[in-house]
């Protein structure tokens, strides 16, 4: 085995360059992950925080032609602070 790993070394030296240029695009494409996943994360929780702060609605429903009694069966449902019609 050991002569195994010296081969290994001296065709690695020998495509330095190579191995060098792969190391990079792999290092590249992991911090374009980390940063993506970073940037979402952000995104996210600025969207939340935004929504809360704004009291932004949680459920938006649009009927059409819908009777004007279910206005108030529809307010009387337990978290519903606002109907429109």
């Amino acid at each position: 085995m050991r002569a195994l790993h010296r081969k290994l070394l001296r065709d690695l030296l020998h495509v330095k360059g190579q191995a060098a240029a792969i190391s990079l695009v792999i290092a590249v494409g992991v911090a374009m992950c980390v940063m993506y996943l970073s940037t979402f994360r952000s995104l996210r929780l600025t969207q939340e925080t935004y929504y809360d702060r704004q009291r932004f609605a949680d459920v938006f429903a649009a009927v059409k032609r819908a009777p004007l009694g279910l206005q108030a069966r529809i307010a009387d449902i337990p978290g519903v602070a606002q109907v429109a019609t």
